[in-house]
């Protein structure tokens, strides 16, 4: 090994007043790209074992700096604050860092969820009913073990629901009337003029009411009929989770 340039003094010296290994080598006259230079003053400051937690690098922030403002924060937003940063990848470096320091970040609480202005409350509002018809009716089949399909092109049923066992063709109806306490739905089409469903061309029809209650009824059962009240056909009715009959 060559002899040295520098004197432990000197060494000591250029690592209190330098923030960097780099700084340091150039303090000492080394040349500061030298890998070699860098391990040799690396062995020696251990050797010494002289303090280094001020060097911050290219960062504006030592780690002790770090360790004092994760401490006195309750988010990574004040860690950001108190040390001069702003967001984006600065959040995920100082994470890194504070992982990789065994910085203790355990009294952070999760963000309480806000909403973004402008987005629209989750309340429910039946006049969507109608679009969500068939999106609930697909859901029930699926939880129920059924594969779903859509056709690709009109057909007079809107979905179909097939199982091993099965081969249903699903007409889905919404209502959102009520007469005399019941909900009344129409089966029929309603284009231009009233058509009763083809038994020849589906077999359930899959009813949701303003409730949110679901009903799966044979086309068999309500045959050649336009309208029907609800509450005359409760054997068909699902439980308000979309499971088996009630």
């Amino acid at each position: 090994m060559g002899l040295r340039s520098y004197t432990d003094e000197q060494l000591a010296d250029a690592v209190a007043t330098s923030r960097s290994w780099r700084a340091v080598l150039r303090q000492l006259g080394l040349a500061a790209t030298s890998s070699a230079a860098i391990r040799s003053v690396r062995r020696n400051v251990e050797r010494l074992e002289l303090d280094t937690t001020h060097f911050t690098g290219q960062r504006s922030w030592t780690e002790d700096e770090l360790g004092l403002a994760v401490a006195s924060s309750h988010s990574w937003s004040e860690v950001l604050a108190l040390l001069g940063l702003s967001g984006g990848s600065s959040t995920s470096a100082l994470k890194g860092h504070a992982l990789r320091l065994g910085i203790d970040t355990q009294h952070f609480g999760r963000p309480k969820p806000t909403r973004p202005p402008g987005t629209a409350k989750l309340d429910l509002d039946l006049k969507n009913l109608p679009r969500a018809g068939s999106m609930l009716a697909a859901t029930w089949f699926t939880l129920g073990g059924y594969d779903v399909s859509w056709p690709l092109e009109p057909c007079r049923y809107d979905l179909v629901a097939r199982s091993t066992e099965a081969f249903l063709r699903v007409q889905v109806k919404t209502t959102r009337t009520k007469e005399s306490g019941g909900w009344v739905v129409m089966l029929s089409t309603n284009r231009g003029r009233r058509v009763v469903y083809d038994p020849a061309d589906i077999d359930y029809f899959f009813v949701v009411d303003g409730d949110l209650n679901g009903y799966l009824i044979p086309v068999a059962t309500v045959g050649g009929m336009h309208t029907i009240t609800l509450s005359g056909y409760e054997e068909f009715k699902l439980s308000r989770d979309f499971g088996r009959p009630s």
